[in-house]
């Protein structure tokens, strides 16, 4: 009931769609060492391989706290934790178990982010046990609490702050420019409103093709890029049996092309089609034509026609974004009320 805004969305528009997966399997080439975890995190550095300084004393030290607790629940959380750490590194045997579901999530640094969760239950109890510790037996011990905590997050803050910026200046001569051909985005490079758009014109650097059609895919195994799939990064639109490359206007999940043509003619854009896409000629809504490329086709008229193309979730997604707020309301409410009770029976 929590996710049901993800997994209605899995069931209605993934499922038996003919839409590919992610590409299993880890590539050696993402997997980090132990170390470099360590010390990205010891050194508090902005990196998907860092859980923060924080954090990774937390994993350090946080087996002192756990004895005293005598707590099976929090030494899971704990354990969990840790191993999570050594799961995202080269520590883990991945040239064995690649191919397995642990391998679907691609990026073994990804699992730092569960690590995180459980780390963090951790340091947020034992924080509030010193609180309520004798060490704590004063008003005034009680007030500094609250105005150290802020003042640490304030310094890691401002050191992050300090790295974003160094980053962007360094940046700055690399003005990322415009392209129509098939070129992969640079590592860094500088983005600001007038050259936003050209994000747009690049290819993903990773991950490309993933959740693509089967038609437009076009690729089995190992990802691969052919002339149909290109044909889709590289913006070109099928009149007809012409070719053309066009630009479109994107907004908030739609995008807007207008196409000329001599006389009523098919139209295949370079837009992805899924179970909710839909388009609307010259403001109208027009009936969707297959397309061997998986992309989505419409028959328009003489003249300069606007085409816009959008995705639409069903009705049963709404649904499920009410039922999953309501049921965090609930379980708020609740964890609220059994706090309040067990104050009362305690006083």
């Amino acid at each position: 009931m929590l996710t049901l805004f993800i997994t209605i969305p899995y069931l209605t528009d993934f499922i038996g769609k003919n839409v590919t997966s992610a590409q299993p399997g880890v590539a050696p080439v993402m997997v980090r060492t132990l170390m470099n975890v360590l010390e990205t995190s010891l050194n508090n550095s902005v990196s998907s391989s860092s859980i923060g300084l924080i954090l990774i004393l937390t994993a350090v030290f946080g087996s002192i706290w756990i004895l005293k607790s005598h707590s099976k629940t929090l030494t899971a959380i704990y354990v969990l934790g840790i191993s999570l750490i050594i799961v995202s590194t080269g520590s883990f045997p991945w040239n064995v178990l690649s191919d397995t579901p642990l391998g679907m999530i691609q990026l073994p640094f990804r699992y730092l982010s569960y690590a995180s969760m459980f780390l963090s239950v951790i340091l947020g109890l034992s924080v509030n046990d010193l609180y309520e510790s004798e060490t704590f037996d004063t008003t005034f011990k009680k007030g500094m609490v609250p105005v150290l905590t802020i003042c640490i997050f304030m310094l890691f803050y401002v050191g992050f702050h300090h790295d974003s910026l160094n980053a962007l200046k360094n940046s700055q001569s690399q003005f990322l420019k415009n392209t129509e051909t098939f070129n992969q985005l640079p590592d860094r490079t500088f983005v600001n409103n007038s050259n936003y758009d050209y994000l747009l014109n690049y290819p993903v650097k990773y991950g490309e093709l993933d959740y693509y059609p089967k038609k437009a895919r076009q690729s089995t195994g190992v990802v691969s890029y052919n002339e149909t799939n290109l044909s889709i990064i590289n913006n070109i639109a099928v009149v007809g049996r012409k070719k053309i490359h066009v630009s479109p206007l994107c907004e908030s999940n739609k995008m807007t092309y207008k196409i000329h043509t001599r006389k009523q003619a098919d139209v295949d854009l370079p837009a992805l089609r899924y179970k909710g896409s839909y388009a609307e000629l010259n403001g109208k809504r027009t009936t969707l034509i297959n397309s061997a490329r998986g992309t989505i086709k419409v028959r328009t008229k003489k003249g300069i026609n606007t085409i816009t193309v959008g995705y639409s979730p069903s009705k049963s997604y709404y649904a499920g974004i009410i039922i999953s707020v309501m049921t965090w309301i609930s379980l708020l409410a609740l964890a609220f009320y059994r706090k309040v009770v067990f104050k009362i029976n305690h006083e």
